[in-house]
């Protein structure tokens, strides 16, 4: 097979199935940004959705991480933990296209949840190994968060992540991307929420912004780089600005 045939991606595209949906007039579907959503192409390795808090980011990544078989509040598949149910039911009218290719690894880390996953982890033998037979527990947050994607996540995997920049420096996030890139060389897939400018400069990403549709952009034209470039330019006049609002 010609090398320009093999598929790169796991996930070549997301669509709603608005033929199915039985009232678009409750949420989440009518959220403004999902409903303006019919196909969405994942084109690169990594691909941030980003916007405002509410504008459907996390939702539509809950529902594709489920759509896959991952288990709602954070994990792969053997992960069957639950400790509410919160999630919508926009996982059942998702059409994900894949490639002929198959991830060796799968896992879906949202922010919010991270306390119960660890919890589960911490009962499961196979992933002691990773982390030394230490409980994540033991650590912070952020370190956490590093310890997971740098020890857990194999490489050949498609890896879900909402908002993993939370507890995080600066140089935390720039680890991150760091980790996120070396997966990505080792044939992985992400699909990522989050607010950070940091992780919206890793290389070989693409950006869909949230907000009254969902937009593909240039990530240094998203909501948080301009912000983030607005605030450092003049913090007294973004600060201004933002209290006026």
């Amino acid at each position: 097979m010609d090398d320009s045939a093999i598929p790169t991606n796991f996930i070549d595209s997301i669509s709603i199935k608005w033929n199915e949906v039985p009232d678009t007039a409750v949420y989440p579907f009518n959220v403004a940004s999902l409903s303006s959503l019919t196909t969405l192409h994942l084109d690169a390795p990594v691909t941030f959705f980003c916007g405002e808090n509410g504008t459907g980011k996390s939702t539509l990544l809950e529902a594709i991480s489920i759509a896959l078989g991952m288990n709602p509040e954070g994990g792969s598949r053997n992960y069957l933990f639950s400790v509410k149910k919160t999630h919508s039911e926009l996982h059942d009218y998702l059409a994900i296209e894949r490639s002929l290719r198959r991830p060796s690894d799968s896992f879906f880390v949202r922010s919010d949840t991270m306390f119960n996953l660890i919890t589960a982890m911490d009962e499961l033998e196979d992933d002691k190994r990773y982390y030394e037979g230490r409980s994540l527990h033991r650590r912070s947050h952020g370190e956490g968060i590093l310890a997971l994607v740098s020890r857990r996540f194999a490489g050949n995997g498609l890896y879900i992540l909402d908002e993993p920049e939370t507890g995080l420096s600066q140089i935390g996030q720039i680890a991150l991307l760091c980790e996120i890139k070396r997966l990505v060389g080792a044939g992985s897939q992400f699909v990522i929420a989050t607010h950070s400018p940091i992780l919206l400069c890793t290389p070989d990403s693409e950006a869909f912004q949230f907000d009254d549709e969902v937009s593909r952009i240039d990530p240094k034209e998203s909501l948080e780089w301009t912000v983030l470039q607005r605030f450092i330019e003049d913090p007294e006049r973004a600060i201004d600005e933002f209290s006026r609002l």
